[in-house]
């Protein structure tokens, strides 16, 4: 199996696209010759008579070790409600090593790594959206928590070795100083993210469409908020408009007013990086939502509720609108073979300029997504794991279900799911999506080993395809590049950058619940001299971006 991975993956260099979604357009290998030259000399331990490699892990081959002879860590974010997670099971049985996961929920995970980091006390993995390029840089780069991994890869690892062969994926993955401290995440991915969802049942109980101008979603809102929309009797228990308390992504609606903002402040205006989060039509947005606010037609707690009393009033048919990465993420309905009372809710003002900030051109290279830390007595092993973590079959265990179980080979390189209602509910349960890998930490498929391969018994209705499908034609072109922070800047970028966002995302707190008002002159000024004051231009500099959008 390891050969026809590896095969299909050296094809996938010569036919995929270049992976731009998550990469700078200066390079993110902005290594220099004489960082490269400056690495120590990696030397592979001696292999014995065995075959075994410091007389612990067999260098090729499963299991990697003998039974009972390794365990390591790994510390994650994760949301799963069981602590259980089938594939990681299966790993076991393959390789004999076994994992210590400590995972936490996204909302205090990053103060639990921090504590772990600073008493020392951290796992031997540590992965998740909690990671991020600065964390590289300072731990990896800077102090060396983080190991370097390429010479690893590069003697033990094939698997992860041809996805690092991928068009790009290299380049973005090796911090300025020529090194690899990750493991790769590169995948098909959504070109629209975090969008909002509008309830088509309460539009009906209204008697309203789905609207497609600003003035037309306040109407609707208002018409949640006066009527007895959810039809439960009850006029007064309708939220019109809530979101995902950990991606919020209310500027992301700044594309209704002409400029599509990340949830940094950055913007495209004609394909071309800005800071927009000091700008004129920023400004637009947070005036016209905070009159949302202020007319009751947003979620009170929307600056305050975790994601707990988020999904639980959602479950409850509480909201007509909420941002979230699908519907059933906050709805608590099924998926089903048949679309969900739930809809995309289109660009707004696109026939007037209204436009949404494309976020992947449809793939990812998500680099800062596990590293491997100095605690961890065989990264080798480590590192091997996840190499056969990235076998295509476990590449389907991790993405859609065991094969052998819920996956069932067919000719062509083809694969039957079947209907896992089938199933009974205890085994459902153990091998639902959340259930089958902590869904933090990579995983692969080949590139474009879609749907295509994949025969459904019983296919869910794609909302996710719908979504695309209404946004493409109002997508910006591009997607806003990242970058790699210069080795000399990263005490005082890491600083500036986390100062600037936290402002950033308080003042539009403030502004939004009206504790600010956005219209007064002078106090607009003082927020913009506010981001100025934490190092805007040293920030700005450090990401190539030129332009301050007014």
């Amino acid at each position: 199996m390891k050969k026809r991975l590896v095969a299909m993956l050296l094809a996938t260099v010569v036919a995929c696209t270049a992976l731009a979604g998550c990469g700078s357009k200066d390079g993110g290998g902005s290594s220099t010759a004489e960082d490269l030259d400056n690495k120590e000399e990696y030397v592979p331990a001696e292999v014995d008579a065995d075959g075994k490699v410091d007389g612990i892990m067999y260098k090729e081959g499963l299991p990697l070790v003998d039974e009972g002879a390794y365990t390591f860590s790994i510390f994650c974010d994760d949301s799963t409600s069981t602590g259980e997670f089938y594939m990681l099971n299966e790993l076991e049985k393959q390789t004999n090593v076994k994992v210590d996961l400590r995972y936490f929920p996204y909302e205090n995970a990053t103060e639990r790594m921090n504590l772990d980091l600073n008493s020392g006390d951290y796992a031997d993995v540590i992965g998740g959206w909690i990671l991020s390029d600065s964390m590289i840089l300072t731990y990896g780069v800077e102090q060396g928590v983080f190991i370097p991994l390429e010479d690893i890869f590069e003697e033990y690892c094939p698997n992860i070795s041809a996805i690092l062969d991928l068009p790009d994926v290299r380049e973005k993955m090796t911090a300025p100083d020529g090194h690899i401290y990750t493991i790769p995440y590169v995948c098909d991915d959504v070109t629209v993210n975090y969008s909002p969802w509008i309830n088509t049942r309460w539009l009906e109980n209204v008697n309203m469409e789905i609207p497609k101008t600003t003035e037309e979603f306040e109407a609707v809102l208002k018409a949640f908020k006066e009527q007895d929309a959810n039809g439960n009797g009850d006029p007064n228990d309708e939220i019109p408009f809530s979101t995902d308390p950990n991606n919020k992504y209310l500027q992301a609606m700044t594309g209704y007013f002409g400029v599509p903002m990340d949830k940094y402040g950055f913007a495209l205006v004609d394909e071309k990086p800005v800071f927009a989060a000091t700008s004129a039509k920023y400004r637009e947005f947070l005036s016209w939502f905070n009159k949302l606010y202020e007319q009751g037609l947003v979620d009170p707690e929307i600056f305050t509720q975790d994601s707990a009393t988020w999904e639980g009033k959602g479950n409850r048919d509480m909201y007509g609108v909420s941002i979230a990465y699908g519907s059933n993420e906050f709805s608590g309905i099924e998926q089903t073979t048949t679309k969900p009372e739930f809809d995309p809710l289109p660009v707004l003002n696109a026939d007037n300029g209204g436009i949404w900030l494309r976020a992947t051109p449809g793939n990812s290279v998500y680099r800062a997504q596990a590293v491997i830390t100095d605690n961890a007595e065989h990264p080798e092993i480590i590192a091997r794991w996840f190499d056969n973590a990235f076998e295509l079959e476990n590449g389907i265990g991790c993405n859609r279900g065991p094969v052998g179980v819920v996956v069932f080979p067919e000719d062509n390189d083809m694969y039957r799911v079947i209907d896992t209602k089938t199933l009974d509910s205890e085994t459902q349960e153990k091998l639902s999506w959340s259930n089958l890998w902590p869904q933090s930490l990579p995983k692969f498929l080949p590139m474009k080993f879609g749907k295509e391969h994949f025969i459904e018994d019983n296919p869910l209705y794609d909302e996710k395809k719908n979504l695309e499908e209404t946004y493409e034609p109002y997508l910006t072109k591009d997607v806003i590049p990242s970058f790699w922070v210069q080795p000399d800047m990263v005490e005082e970028y890491s600083e500036i950058a986390q100062s600037i966002n936290d402002y950033f995302n308080e003042q539009q707190a403030l502004f939004i619940s009206g504790e600010q008002d956005v219209d007064d002159d002078s106090v607009w000024e003082t927020y913009c001299s506010g981001l100025e004051a934490m190092g805007l231009s040293t920030y700005l500099e450090v990401r190539g971006v030129t332009e301050v959008l007014e």
